[in-house]
């Protein structure tokens, strides 16, 4: 590591600001105005786990950073899925984790919101064919939308996310 910065340009760029260009600001603008027109107060999502290797996850947290700050547009993530307006689903459905998500899946409230984050909730994984796994989360609950990507960067997650918004019949 230390090898990489005394490198003036790595340094540089390490140091350096990134920039928010029109397209995030837009997107950002648009992601707020649909969050205001479609929900009474915040879009509050639960995140599920249901056997990823942590990436999508990493990219989700991404997004409520001082560059993307979600937070501020009206997105919150909630620890109860009885609050929660959508579902957000990440990861390979594992027979370990398929309790679990059913339980969930169950209880959240109507009409069940379900976004499958990344490619491994609908089986686009190099290593999809063990025993370990149930198959393609739409199969076992109904996914309302899906953000492709192995993982998709915050970017694409609040295109994806707006897209999503910008579809629903409130």
């Amino acid at each position: 590591m230390l090898k990489l910065l005394k490198n003036e340009k790595n340094r540089q760029r390490a140091l350096s600001k990134p920039l928010i260009d029109d397209v995030l600001l837009t997107l950002q603008q648009r992601l707020k105005e649909a969050i205001k027109a479609k929900f009474s107060s915040k879009l509050k999502l639960y995140i599920i786990d249901t056997g990823s290797c942590t990436a999508c996850e990493l990219e989700l947290q991404g997004l409520f950073n001082p560059l993307y700050n979600v937070s501020k547009l009206g997105v919150e993530v909630v620890y109860d899925v009885r609050e929660a307006d959508i579902m957000l689903m990440t990861g390979l459905l594992t027979e370990n984790m398929y309790h679990h998500c059913m339980q969930k899946y169950k209880v959240l409230k109507e009409p069940k919101r379900v976004i499958a984050i990344g490619d491994c909730p609908l089986f686009h994984a190099p290593f999809k064919n063990t025993f370990a796994l149930k198959g393609e989360s739409s199969i076992h609950c109904s996914t309302a939308y899906h953000i492709a990507g192995c993982p998709p960067e915050p970017k694409k997650l609040l295109q994806g996310l707006l897209a999503y918004i910008e579809t629903l019949e409130i």
